[in-house]
């Protein structure tokens, strides 16, 4: 099971001293807009910035009444007034998709693993370590008692040694794995990474199962440092942001494909140096001829 996360807004000390705060603060009701809007903060605090809910893999995005159940203490005029309020001094955009999204979130969010549930973890085991300790004394002694009275009962004690021998095994097995999984970070950390690395790409909103499965194979295969690296040059790519000629760009799903993941890493969509001599050249410094090979790799 994945370790919680603790999730917090962070406010610089001259919050209130900025120019926008100052504005809304000097408007009728303003004290409540901003408090508003640092509730509206926190509810978005752990899913990208987006005041939406996710209901199976469908989002649905906020709405004025939604806010005002949700925050209970501002009635709809106050909200409607607000939020147009936010999207005019940029506190607030709007998606396509209609979802209200906190601007520079990334800056304003912090997190952490929840510390207590890993200590309580770590003492669970400590306890079953203990337990497995004292059946192995117990059984033991029954074997010690069993031999002294019948010299013959040798094959049994033998097999409860192997029995207890696996028991230990088995133990240090579980241990070991669940050390690996705890090493590997939960997908919506790659998902954080890829929003604010490949900011020309499509923001990804969502995580589905299909998702999660290409992320933890590449965390698997490569690790956090070589995705991050991937990332880096997806974003730096002319060509894999759609200056090509085949009116095409990628996306996170197409980057994280294996096959397309490796060709990234070995630099196949870099761009070239713009050759000044070539006239043949194309935009992104590639040429006629750089794309049809590139073309050709699908």
């Amino acid at each position: 099971m994945a370790d919680k996360k603790f999730y917090w807004i962070k406010l610089k000390i001259d919050f209130f001293s900025q120019e926008t705060v100052d504005f809304i603060m000097s408007q009728k009701n303003g004290c409540e807009y901003i408090v508003l809007y640092q509730m509206l903060c926190l509810k978005a605090a752990n899913s990208n910035g987006s005041l939406s809910s996710k209901i199976g893999e469908m989002i649905v995005p906020y709405d004025v009444e939604k806010i005002v159940r949700d925050t209970k203490y501002f009635d709809f005029d106050t909200v409607a007034v607000a939020l147009e309020l936010f999207k005019k001094i940029g506190l607030i955009y709007v998606e396509q998709d209609k979802t209200l999204t906190i601007a520079n979130y990334a800056e304003m969010i912090g997190c952490e693993p929840d510390r207590t549930n890993a200590e309580r973890q770590k003492r669970y085991r400590e306890r079953q370590k203990q337990k497995a300790i004292e059946n192995i004394a117990n059984g033991d002694n029954v074997i010690s008692n069993v031999t002294e009275r019948n010299e013959n009962n040798v094959e049994i004690r033998d097999k409860r040694l192997e029995i207890r021998d696996k028991s230990i095994d088995i133990e240090k097995e579980r241990e070991e794995v669940t050390a690996d999984k705890s090493a590997l970070p939960p997908p919506s950390e790659i998902v954080e990474l890829f929003n604010s690395i490949c900011i020309s790409y499509p923001k990804v909103k969502s995580l589905s199962e299909n998702r999660k499965k290409a992320i933890k194979a590449r965390l698997k295969t490569y690790g956090y440092d070589t995705i991050r690296q991937v990332f880096e040059k997806a974003e730096a790519s002319d060509f894999m942001k759609g200056k090509n000629n085949r009116n095409w760009s990628a996306n996170f799903d197409w980057i994280l494909k294996d096959s397309n993941f490796v060709k990234i890493l070995d630099g196949n969509y870099d761009n070239k140096p713009v050759q000044q001599k070539n006239t043949g050249t194309l935009s992104g410094g590639y040429t006629a001829e750089d794309y049809e090979k590139i073309i050709n790799m699908f």
